[in-house]
Parts: C-alpha cells; sequence; structure tokens
C-alpha cells in the first residue's frame, strides 16, 4: 500500500487538545505503511509507531494544561504535520489574554503616578465696606466715624486632587460665613462754620481780654447760631467751669489736657485755627465741635461727666 498523508489542521479549544492527540496517534498508526507478514506472525501483537508531531502535539497539550488552570480557554492552532510545544512564557501570555504577533510579545502596561483627593479648609477675611453720609449736624468740612467698620470671616473647604504630591486640580466644595462683615459709615458734615458764624456776630472781639466773662458771651452766641437754647448753655457753663473755670490757659499738669475745653492734646483745636492755645474763641469753637459729635449737645456732655467724672 502507498504512503497517505492526512495531516490537515483544525483550531481546537484546551478541552479538544487531548481527544486531537488520541486521533493523531490512531492516524499515525494506520498511515504507517502495513508491511504484511507470513502466516507465521499473524498471531503475534501489532505495535504501532509513534511519529514525532504526534509527540510534538502531546507536549503542547501538557505545556498549555500546566499554564492554564480549571476553566480557562485559549484557542490554539493544532497541525498533525508540524505541530510546535508552547514555551512557559507563550502558555502564560495565551492565559493571560495577551496576543503573541510574528514571535514579538506584546503586554499592557498602566503608567502615572498616584493620585491622592483631600479636602483642604481655608480662613478668608471679607473686608468691610465704608459709605458716608451727609449731615448737617457737623460743620461743612468736618467728619465723623459713626459706625466702626469690622471685617467679615468666611471659611471655605476646596476639595483638591493632587498626583504624585503636585496639585492639579483644586474646587470649591462649601462655604460658611462665620462672622458678616459690619459696614463703616462716615458723617460728612455740610453745617454752616460756627467759627465764622462767632466772628459775624462780633464774639472775637468780646473774648479779646480773656476774661470767663467774655468767653461765656462769646460761647452764648455761638450756641445760639448752633440752634441750642439757653438751657444748653448753662449746661456748658457748669461743663467747662468744672474743666477749666473758663480759662483758656487751663493746663493739667498730669494728662497735658489744656484750654478752655480742656482738649487732649491741646493741638487737637489746631483744626479750626492755628491761634488754638491764645484764643478763646477758637478753643470754645472746637469744643462744641467734640460736644456735639460725641454727645449730641452741652447737656448731654455735662450728664456724661457727672456720672462718671469726666466727657
Amino acid at each position: 500500500m502507498g504512503r497517505h498523508s492526512d495531516a490537515g489542521s483544525a483550531n481546537t479549544t484546551l478541552a479538544n487538545v487531548g481527544a486531537l492527540a488520541r486521533r493523531s496517534l490512531t492516524r499515525g498508526a494506520t498511515n504507517t505503511p502495513a508491511h504484511r507478514s507470513s502466516s507465521s506472525h499473524r498471531g503475534s501483537s501489532f505495535r504501532p509507531r509513534t511519529s514525532p508531531a504526534v509527540l510534538r502535539a502531546s507536549s503542547a497539550a501538557a505545556a498549555l494544561a500546566l499554564a492554564v488552570s480549571g476553566g480557562a480557554y485559549a484557542a490554539v492552532q493544532v497541525s498533525a504535520s508540524d505541530v510546535r510545544p508552547l514555551s512557559e512564557a507563550q502558555a502564560r501570555m495565551q492565559a493571560s489574554g495577551a496576543r503573541d504577533v510574528d514571535g514579538e510579545t506584546s503586554a499592557l502596561s498602566v503608567a502615572g503616578g498616584a493620585v491622592v483627593v483631600t479636602t483642604v479648609t481655608e480662613d478668608q477675611v471679607q473686608a468691610h465696606t465704608t459709605v458716608e453720609r451727609e449731615t448737617d449736624a457737623l460743620a461743612s468740612g468736618q467728619r465723623k466715624v459713626e459706625t466702626e467698620g469690622v471685617d467679615g470671616l468666611t471659611r471655605v473647604t476646596y476639595q483638591v486632587v493632587t498626583e504624585d504630591g503636585v496639585e492639579v486640580s483644586r474646587e470649591e466644595a462649601l462655604s460658611v460665613v462665620v462672622t458678616a462683615p459690619v459696614e463703616e459709615v462716615v458723617l460728612v458734615g455740610t453745617g454752616p462754620d460756627p467759627q465764622a458764624a462767632s466772628a459775624g456776630s462780633g464774639t472775637a472781639a468780646v473774648a479779646v481780654d480773656g476774661s470767663a466773662a467774655s468767653a461765656q458771651a462769646a460761647a452764648r452766641d455761638i450756641l445760639a447760631s448752633r440752634g441750642w437754647d439757653d438751657s444748653q448753655f448753662q449746661c456748658l457753663v457748669s461743663l467747662w467751669q468744672r474743666e477749666s473755670g473758663w480759662n483758656y490757659q487751663a493746663q493739667n499738669p498730669s494728662s497735658g489736657a489744656y484750654g478752655i475745653p480742656q482738649a487732649l492734646p491741646g493741638s487737637k483745636m489746631g483744626t479750626v485755627a492755628a491761634d488754638w492755645a491764645t484764643n478763646p474763641v477758637t478753643q470754645i469753637t472746637w469744643g462744641l465741635q467734640y460736644i456735639e459729635g460725641r454727645y449730641g449737645s452741652p447737656c448731654n456732655a455735662w450728664a456724661h461727666s457727672n456720672s462718671v467724672g469726666w466727657y
């Protein structure tokens, strides 16, 4: 009988590798040329010869079986004429799903650093605003703070993303007002200048002698120009009698307060005129501005002085 080759290849799963090997054994026995023996040998047992291709197929099946554990399947190609055993690296690669292309192995690699998401809380100062309000209770050009401004505080929480210790993004997650800012209110005077009013009434000439009586006469005229009645004048007389005895040169030896209204320091009265140290009218004008701005009227200032001993 002539030699017949039945070496067709088939794609199989690991579950069929064993069956493929068995079929290869059978085919090897069938396709091997039969040597007809004499009748004397018919009773002897026949031992088929195993071809190298079958051995290689068995080796491949064994390698894949070792590399793939319970239930993992990988597609392989088996040829009865030329079955190449898989190396351990190839078997592991097929078991993990990687592909072998033209003899080169391609593997999946993941690059990148550690990404960390944290929260950061910061306190932020909210600056207060300032508004101005005009009032004729103050002489033109005068300014007075009616309400002190206070800065506010806001607590902000951010979600921060860092990669390899470097911040890559920051997003505000929460904002809470701890204390609201307080608006500052400043009064701006629009009223008449008391010094000009006193000069027009001739009070400066009355006070030139520096006596207490002439100073009080000048004060009465200035009070009237500001709309205060005689009761306010009487409170003023009592207040400054206690403070200085209406002496324009009076100076407190311990504090340094100076003049009829006992300004501390006396140089404050320079906002009215440069002759603050010698002119009773300058001192009275400044003193009435101070009383109106702080207490509203001479009688209120007198009541405060009676209560605490100073104004």
